[in-house]
């Protein structure tokens, strides 16, 4: 899959392998830890304290089966720069997404959109998925309007955020379910 920016720079994307590890830990981690949040709106450094993902973890995530992580680069002339990613796994009729990534520096370039737009083709295609779920932690309306206008909208349904080795910065920190059809 591919798309071209306004900086005519183009979006490719492709499915994430063992030799990516190192730099998807470090996109993502940035992406969500990073300490931008006066550039980020995207951030969670001023919810949470502590890693969004570990070296082993995107390991077992991509040595697991019926899931993968999804990746966009950015390609101008023979440059490819690794800007974001988006975990999905098959749950039943379902694909479940998560770890949504966009390079702070590279916001608004539609790498989020690109990367969204892709996961759905892909649940799809390879896992017949009739739905995409998800969950956007609490304390982040600004995420969830986004996720909206991707056509996502909150089940009503809840879930604790206790991730291991993460500490809370804001008291009462939980995820808030979101689902879209994807046979409409």
């Amino acid at each position: 899959m591919s798309q071209t920016t306004e900086r005519k720079a183009k979006l490719e994307g492709r499915i994430a392998q063992l030799n990516d590890v190192e730099s998807l830990e470090r996109l993502v981690q940035y992406a969500f830890r990073g300490g931008k949040a006066n550039k980020s709106w995207t951030g969670e450094e001023h919810l949470v304290k502590g890693p969004r993902i570990t070296i082993d973890g995107l390991k077992a995530i991509l040595n697991g089966s019926d899931q993968a992580i999804l990746l966009a680069e950015m390609v101008e002339g023979a440059e490819r720069k690794l800007v974001g990613c988006i975990h999905l796994q098959k749950e039943g009729e379902h694909g479940h997404i998560g770890m949504l990534a966009v390079d702070p520096d590279t916001q608004s370039s539609g790498a989020g959109k690109f990367l969204m737009k892709w996961c759905e083709e892909y649940a799809k295609e390879h896992y017949q998925s009739k739905d995409i779920v998800g969950e956007v932690v609490s304390g982040r309306p600004e995420l969830m309007e986004w996720y909206h206008r991707m056509g996502y909208n909150p089940t009503g349904e809840t879930a604790p955020f206790n991730p291991e080795g993460v500490t809370h910065l804001v008291e009462g920190l939980h995820f808030v379910k979101i689902s879209k059809s994807l046979t409409t």
